[in-house]
């Protein structure tokens, strides 16, 4: 038998499975259905890197199929018992194994065809709505199978082959899968970001180079550019189809024609007393049998349970690959979780135990458990079959359901058993991070309380498919495939958790809180599904097999003889939870609750927009003055406000009604004004009232409108829960307050949205430039600052936190109350927080400075208060005097992950800066972040922008700036340069996203990586052009114009004309490019040479290329003539670490568009030189702007 021969029949029997064709139709059809059912995205769904990303993943999904086809090729013949045939015959084992394995390549090969021709075939659908494709590029679909599918294909093919082969068991195939997937984690981060191209080069899967490929792309080419043969992928395709090549060396090595060693060759744990059978040793056995006591009771059956449980539980647990799971999970555990928590900045997070179990154990881990779930039912439901004894356990006297249910409690203990494991290794894990509050509760209650029913769950449906299905490896491909349409759920438009089996409203811990506001979802949800877990327990039990297979027609007449008693009674049970739990579950997620349907909310939205948008213009009267009583009711997580807001007409013509919001968070009970009002609009669906006055407010007239709200939350959520007001963590603001005037936040922002609806592009917000902006005139809304006066009740236990000097604190009824009072008029924000604080204070300049903290969250709370001290320091000596007598910062739950500042009092969440993890050497994120919103109080506390476009550079982009200033002032100018680099790249990745077209900074409106980030980059670089006394003396005297009440709100113009005054004329180019343009440059060095001078110094010419282009919102590029000054540098020896040495020579030329060459002279040899090597310039590819300097014969 030769090789061809192998192949020819590999082939042949694999087109002759009818699961072959399952495969064909799965791979095919999962992408042909995957492009219709997403309801929408922000670019063609066939762009190139959207079928490359697609195909990604679909390849991933796709490698069940490649278990099942390799899996068979190399352990069929073990497990149909005619290995010893080939044993014995004249066929070499490379032959063998190189047939086998050919073959399944080529059937699988040819499959996966299926994915590409599926999207494409999608996008050419003349039904699909338009614009959800564009032009078709078949190249694109031809470079995703070229370099992602096939060779992903070959390298996951070769392990799990080559695992199975070795092993001569099928359940280890899907092992050499997961250990790839595993390596291929663990390598990423080991690498880190730090080494962005070594981390794409040990991605086994190419996705890394893909992504670093393109991550800099805008929308425009991401809509319409190739892929195309990028040499990072190309060398990462090279290096692991060498791995593969090296896996299937080492098989065929290893590989060899012969039996299992004997019981002498085996572990001591795994030995078996042999058998001595010789006739003459061996007598007749006297006697008889004895009789058995049989018994068929309730008893008798839960210990044929108990029984078949312990058997099938010890036939997992006693295998190497079960040893294997446990060993790579612990290993994905500590890889994984050893920078856990987000970084941000190269920075991590404190391994609390929320985040070990909760992200680590728990989300991060949950694709791998539903794999091994849906592996591990296959194996119990098949375990007799597969080793020949179907037929002998089908005349045991153990009935269906026993056998069933004693496998499905096997599969549960294995279950339970890993998570100890996983637990144990958290423990272990924080242990050797330095942090030892292990909170074992926590775990118990994530672990098990949770993550554990959602896995038994999962179970139940895996047992069941695989037993209905009765096919192994189709049953896996099932399972898992339904466990990832749950995690794409919402973009094929299901989203009420009562159609997706085991889902539920969702959670999130905090250390404040626990579960508590998301516990009774939970709870009821879970239930649910454990009624529909029984029904399908009940359909596996009718379609248990016994003995040999039999076909379809067979299996449903047998299963119909079946339905009886038993049987009978638990499906009508079921069926019973199953119209009750849910009807429940129904009452609270749409009687009680607003199910908040997306189709609805947006046409709630368009018709609010139709209706009521004629008004936005219409004048509204200010406010003035607030008066509020909050009444906060943890235990109940319940609020009520009664509030009386002083309003004023500051317009130049009377207001003859007024249009007033109510919140759609919470019941507005009473409204009320103090003259007389008629109501002529109450739209209650849309939330929007107009009451006319019955004597018009006159110019400088007030009027004062009182009201009462509440939140009393009942039942609980389709997703999610009500986080304001929470057992230990209160959050409320003006949100929960009825508003004046057309709100444009109300509208629908989605242009895609806007069109399916029937409405114009939305309208831009003012310009700039807008003269009216600033002025005072008909519709013109000035900076409100309110004298606010606020009484907070809490619970005995809790400190109540809001803007104001606390005046007043008291204790009545068992509540404790705080009254607190601006002592100036100030932007209201309404922010009202509460919880069980401790309280750490210190002063700056006799200023008080607190934080508010939870009691386990001290970690930086020293840091914080450091970085209020010299935040306050300088900004008082660069920017102008601090205007209030205290500053804090006060914890709330992490329900929300933002840090937002009010007049003296910074919200921080419990997520954002209290567990970040700073070790030596990182960018202290705490510290920057704390100067950031301390920044709001000059930037936006005391100069407000106008509503204007532009008003984000004034507040936003001064903030980020002004923070830098003090992280460098702390911590030194490479600090400030890494944060610098951070920014650079954030701003070139947030270019991508199509939602948010980019702005120039002066007319930046929402794009908050443009605000943020380019700000960051152009103030930092102007301000090493200018010189921090001219940029921070501009910065000055723009506040000095602009703070106070009695100032004109300034737009981004007023703010580039101070910049502008202090830039010379030499630099306006610059200034323009950064901040009226979207700019970028390409600059680079060839290459570089260094001749000596004599007396030690060197001649170094640089051959460089330079071009600038200006971009469009989308990323349209036109070029643009380059003549702008750029620095020029020359490099000693690098001491390591990325610092590019000891500085040689820097300097600014002149630097035009094309290829030039540029000398200089340095006092001794450099080791490297390049144009702009800081990488100051914004331009995409920053890695080739510096070049080794070669070594020259007469430098010795």
């Amino acid at each position: 038998m030769t090789l061809r021969e192998v192949f020819r029949f590999e082939v042949e029997y694999r087109l002759r499975q009818p699961s072959t064709w399952v495969y064909a139709l799965v791979l095919f059809g999962l992408p042909f259905l995957t492009m219709h059912a997403i309801n929408g995205s922000r670019q063609y769904l066939n762009a190139p890197v959207m079928v490359m990303n697609a195909s990604a993943i679909l390849g991933t999904l796709g490698m069940l199929v490649t278990a099942g086809i390799f899996g068979d090729a190399a352990a069929r013949d073990v497990q149909s018992r005619m290995h010893a045939l080939f044993f014995t015959s004249p066929l070499r084992e490379a032959h063998y194994l190189a047939g086998r394995f050919l073959g399944g390549l080529a059937v699988n090969a040819v499959l996966l065809l299926g994915v590409p021709l599926g999207l494409l075939l999608a996008s050419v659908m003349p039904y699909m709505a338009a614009g959800k494709f564009g032009p078709v590029q078949p190249a694109a679909y031809v470079q995703a199978y070229l370099l992602l599918l096939l060779p992903n294909l070959v390298l996951i093919g070769a392990f799990m082959f080559a695992v199975a082969a070795l092993t001569r068991q099928s359940l280890t195939t899907y092992l050499g899968g997961i250990a790839l997937f595993v390596l291929g984690t663990i390598a990423g981060k080991i690498t880190g970001p730090s080494n962005a191209t070594l981390s794409a080069l040990v991605d086994p899967l190419g996705t890394r180079a893909v992504a670093l490929t393109t991550q800099y792309w805008t929308p425009v080419e991401r809509d319409a550019r190739l892929v195309g043969w990028p040499h990072l992928l190309l060398w990462n395709r090279a290096l692991w189809l060498a791995v593969a090549a090296g896996v299937l060396a080492l098989l065929v090595a290893r590989f060899r024609f012969g039996h299992q060693g004997d019981a002498t060759r085996r572990r001591w744990w795994r030995r078996r007393a042999l058998v001595d059978t010789a006739p003459a040793r061996v007598g007749p056995i006297g006697g008889h049998a004895p009789d058995a006591a049989r018994s068929f009771s309730t008893a008798g059956r839960v210990r044929q349970t108990l029984a078949v449980a312990a058997r099938a539980w010890r036939e997992i647990a006693a295998t190497r690959a079960f040893l294997v799971v446990l060993a790579g999970a612990l290993l994905f555990v500590f890889t994984f979780g050893w920078d856990v928590g987000s970084e941000v900045y190269g920075t991590s997070t404190w391994p609390v135990t929320h985040l070990i179990a909760g992200t680590v154990l728990s989300a991060a881990l949950a694709p791998v458990m539903a794999l091994l779930i849906a592996i591990f039912a296959g194996e119990l439901v098949w375990r007799e079959r597969d080793v020949g004894m179907g037929d002998i356990a089908a005349v045991a006297p153990v009935p269906n359901g026993v056998a069933l249910l004693g496998r499905f409690l096997a599969l549960v203990g294995m279950l339970v058993a890993l998570q100890a494991v996983l637990m144990g290794a958290g423990v272990l894990l924080q242990a050797l991070r330095g942090y030892h509050r292990y909170e074992l509760g926590v775990y118990l209650e994530l672990l098990f309380g949770i993550k554990l029913v959602d896995y038994v769950l999962l179970a139940a449906l895996a047992m069941a498919v695989h037993v209905i299905v009765n096919q192994k490896y189709v049953g896996h491909l099932i399972v898992v495939l339904y466990f990832a349409s749950t995690l794409a759920a919402g973009l094929i438009g299901l989203r009420h958790h009562l159609l997706i089996y085991g889902s539920d409203p969702g959670w999130v811990w905090s250390d404040l809180n626990g579960l508590a506001p998301f516990v009774a979802g939970l709870v009821w949800f879970k239930l649910y599904w454990a009624a529909w877990a029984l029904l399908l327990a009940v359909a596996a039990s009718l379609f248990w097999v016994r003995g040999r297979e039999i076909g379809w027609r067979a299996r449903l007449a047998l299963a119909r003889q079946r339905l009886g008693g038993p049987a009978v009674r638990a499906a009508a049970l079921a069926l019973a939870l199953i119209v009750s739990l849910g009807g429940f579950v129904f009452y609270n997620t749409n009687v009680l609750n607003d199910y908040g349907d997306p189709d609805e909310i947006a046409a709630h939205r368009a018709e609010y927009e139709r209706r009521y948008k004629r008004f936005e213009d219409a004048p509204e009267p200010s406010l003035v003055a607030a008066r509020m009583r909050v009444e906060l009711y943890p235990a109940q997580r319940a609020a009520e406000l009664r509030g009386t807001f002083q309003l004023v007409n500051r317009t130049t013509r009377p207001i003859d009604s007024l249009h007033v919001l109510p919140s759609p968070d919470v019941e507005t009970r009473a409204l009320r004004f103090d003259r007389a009002t008629r109501l002529v609009v109450d739209d209650s669906a849309r939330r929007y009232r107009i009451y006319a006055l019955a004597r018009p407010l006159a110019p400088g007239d007030s009027l004062a409108m009182s009201f009462e709200v509440a939140s009393h939350p009942r039942g609980f959520r389709n997703a999610g829960a009500p986080t304001a007001v929470t057992p230990n963590g209160a959050y409320v603001d003006r949100t929960w307050l009825p508003a004046l005037g057309y709100l444009r936040g109300r509208e629908l922002a989605d242009e895609r949205e806007r069109r399916e609806h029937g409405l114009p592009p939305r309208t831009p917000p003012p310009t700039a430039g807008d003269v009216e902006t600033r002025a005072t005139g008909p519709g013109a809304r000035g900076v409100e600052l309110v004298d606010a006066e606020t009484i907070v009740g809490t619970d005995a236990r809790q400190i109540a936190v809001t803007s104001g000097t606390l005046v007043r604190e008291w204790r009545e009824r068992g509540r404790r109350y705080f009254q607190y009072r601006t002592e100036a008029p100030t932007r209201y924000g309404g922010a009202v927080l509460s919880a069980e604080y401790a309280v750490r204070e210190a002063r700056w300049n006799g200023i008080p400075l607190r934080v508010y903290y939870h009691p386990t969250h001290d970690v930086n709370v020293d840091r914080m208060i450091r970085s209020m001290q010299a935040s306050l320091a300088y900004y008082s000596e660069h920017f102008g005097p601090y205007q209030f007598r205290e500053l804090s910062i006060v914890e709330f739950p992490r329900y929300a992950s933002f840090a937002r500042a009010h007049p003296h009092m910074i919200a921080f969440s419990e997520g954002s800066a209290f567990l970040t993890r700073v070790d030596s050497g990182d960018v202290d994120r705490p510290f920057f972040v704390v100067a950031h919103e301390t920044a709001h109080q000059w930037w936006g506390g005391q100069v407000i922008p106008a509503g204007a476009a532009g008003a984000s550079f004034v507040s936003e982009t001064l903030a980020q700036y002004s923070s830098m200033m003090v992280l460098e002032t702390a911590y030194g100018a490479d600090m400030a340069r890494r944060f610098y680099d951070y920014n650079m790249a954030q701003y070139l990745t947030g270019r991508s996203v199509y939602t948010n077209r980019e702005a120039p900074l002066l007319d930046v409106v929402n794009q908050s990586y443009v605000y943020y980030f380019k700000g960051a980059v152009a103030m930092y670089t102007l301000r090493e052009r200018l010189g921090a006394d001219a940029m921070n003396g501009a910065l000055r005297r723009f506040r000095e114009k602009f703070a106070g009440p009695d100032a004109p709100p300034p737009t981004s113009r007023a703010l580039y004309a101070e910049l502008q005054a202090v830039t010379p004329d030499s630099l306006r180019p610059l200034l323009s490019d950064l901040f009226e343009h979207i700019t970028l440059w390409s600059v680079r060095t060839d290459s570089a040479r260094a001749e000596p001078t004599g007396g030690g110094a060197y001649r170094v010419t640089l051959f460089v290329d330079a071009s600038k282009a200006r971009a469009d919102s989308i990323g349209n590029q036109t070029p643009v003539a380059m003549n702008d000054l750029v620095e020029i540098g020359a490099f000693g020896a690098s001491a390591g670490g990325g610092s590019l040495g000891e500085t040689l020579y820097l300097a600014q030329h002149r630097i035009h568009t094309g290829k030039q060459t540029i000398v200089l002279t340095v006092p001794r040899r450099p080791a490297r030189a390049g144009i702009d090597p800081f990488r100051k310039l914004i331009e995409r590819e920053r890695d080739d702007n510096v070049a080794d300097v070669p070594g020259q014969a007469g430098a010795r």
